[in-house]
């Protein structure tokens, strides 16, 4: 973990501790209180957030997971609105999220992590736990057998396509566990490769990731990259990797083509034309 991860850890700890203090008495009243009663005290800890004050944020988030258990199916979509309101102080955001993904069903968390991973404002770190709630709720899906093939396909190629771009170490520790226990070829694929590589490269002085992160890269460097899996093939909305060769665009490759038609064209009919002049000259005169 390096500075800046527990600078941040420090200072929501510090918000949640504070808040937790002035607002203790509140907390266990919450689960007693109607769902009505619950959205209006919410809406007033949110008028004072916009007012500026941030001192009740962690009991706005604790407020926002008794709305999620109290309203069930009823309140997700005030949840979505929250998860993704870019003005919610990311404390209460990310418990909007959890609570959401402990509601939802596994088709509708799937594509609500398609948009919160999308999120990275703070590298991901506001998916601490929202994360690894998302990933034990697909593994207990899994082994009660009630995901589809298909849905297991969609989930997979989410979770893939995530390997490719995040930089939040820890979450891509949880995200490489869960596929390499899930999609058969990525223990030693190019992805999970790139993956390593990329995070491993960001921050090479970080002593703690070398240890943890650099065996899984030599492991694959160690295999002759024509035995390494390319999931492409499986999963072809997955990008380029970084060793590829700068890929032509379809208009390109088209314009290529013509142009090469037209070259020939134009060489053929100076042919002609050279052969034409030739006999004209070699044509006996009366």
């Amino acid at each position: 973990m390096n500075a800046r991860q527990v600078s941040y850890r420090l200072i929501v700890c510090a918000i949640i501790l504070y808040s937790a203090t002035v607002t203790a008495s509140q907390y266990a009243d919450y689960s007693r209180r109607p769902l009505s009663e619950m959205l209006e005290v919410y809406s007033k800890f949110e008028a004072s957030f916009q007012a500026g004050s941030n001192y009740n944020v962690g009991a706005a988030a604790a407020l926002m997971a008794n709305i999620g258990q109290k309203g069930g199916r009823e309140v997700l979509p005030f949840l979505t609105e929250k998860s993704f309101d870019p003005e919610t102080h990311e404390l209460i955001r990310s418990a909007a999220a959890e609570a959401y993904v402990d509601i939802a069903s596994v088709e509708e968390c799937i594509e609500f992590m398609r948009k919160a991973f999308g999120i990275n404002d703070d590298e991901g770190y506001w998916r601490s736990r929202l994360t690894p709630l998302f990933l034990e709720k697909m593994e207990a899906a899994i082994a009660n057998r009630s995901v589809p093939d298909e849905t297991m396909e969609r989930l997979l190629s989410l979770l893939m396509a995530h390997t490719q771009t995040t930089s939040y170490s820890r979450e891509a520790s949880w995200v490489d566990d869960f596929l390499v226990k899930h999609c058969y070829g990525y223990r030693m694929s190019e992805q999970r490769l790139s993956l390593w590589s990329r995070i491993l490269d960001e921050d090479k002085e970080n002593e703690l990731k070398r240890k943890n992160y650099l065996p899984i890269r030599e492991a694959i460097e160690a295999i002759p990259p024509r035995k390494r899996t390319d999931l492409r093939k499986r999963f072809p909305d997955l990008p380029p990797l970084p060793d590829d060769a700068p890929a032509r665009s379809s208009m390109k490759v088209a314009l290529a083509i013509i142009a090469g038609v037209v070259a020939l064209a134009v060489c053929a009919v100076a042919a002609w034309l050279a052969v034409r002049r030739r006999r004209v000259r070699e044509t006996p005169r009366c």
